[in-house]
């Protein structure tokens, strides 16, 4: 993890001497680790006295969307058109990239973790972008041991409405084609990285 840190950094100092400030993307499927990740990265950054924030897209959900969503999915109503409702419109795009750019401004750098945050709304804000891949199995073993502790969705969502959506994404977006860093983390405590920086 530190050399994949470090790697990180190495391409914020080069960046850093034409433009004022980075912008981190950090993307895979739910429960791959990004805000685990995330934190990492902001940890790491703090150490070296580089102010930085750290944004979780699901702050820019659509709440409707997300409402309209969950209530046809426990009712049991749930079907193809619902699913693509969710796929495009669960994310406000321009609330996420205004929250970017004012953060640019105060900060040097700016992450942003979550689904869907390469898709072409989004994907010209980042200077590095970053995907954690994992097997879709792990991703529903985290969100079971998660689910245990929080109880507030059902277990079905992440067949049904999250593992279906990421399939469209990966095969709309090709997410690890367009990364600049693909990172194995099936276990996080030893990440390793498939894809380098150029």
């Amino acid at each position: 993890m530190e050399e994949i840190l470090a790697c990180i950094k190495a391409k914020y100092e080069k960046y850093r001497s034409i433009n004022q400030s980075f912008v981190i993307g950090i993307n895979g499927i739910d429960c791959s680790g990004k805000t685990t990740f995330a934190k990492l990265v902001s940890k790491y950054f703090t150490h070296y006295k580089i102010e930085n924030v750290c944004w979780d897209i699901d702050n820019f959900n659509n709440p409707a969307i997300e409402s309209e969503t969950y209530k046809a999915f426990v009712s049991g109503s749930w079907d193809e058109e619902d699913l693509n409702k969710y796929y495009e419109l669960i994310i406000n795009f321009s609330d996420a990239t205004r929250a970017v750019s004012e953060s640019k401004k105060k900060y040097s750098v700016v992450i942003l973790e979550g689904i869907f945050i390469y898709k072409p709304q989004l994907v010209d804000i980042f200077d590095l972008k970053i995907y954690l891949d994992i097997d879709i199995s792990l991703g529903r073993k985290r969100f079971a041991k998660r689910r245990s502790i929080e109880r507030k969705r059902p277990f079905d969502i992440y067949d049904e409405i999250w593992m279906l959506s990421h399939l469209r994404y990966e095969s709309e977006v090709h997410p690890k084609r367009i990364s600049d860093l693909v990172i194995d983390y099936n276990a996080e405590s030893q990440p390793v990285l498939h894809g380098n920086i150029s």
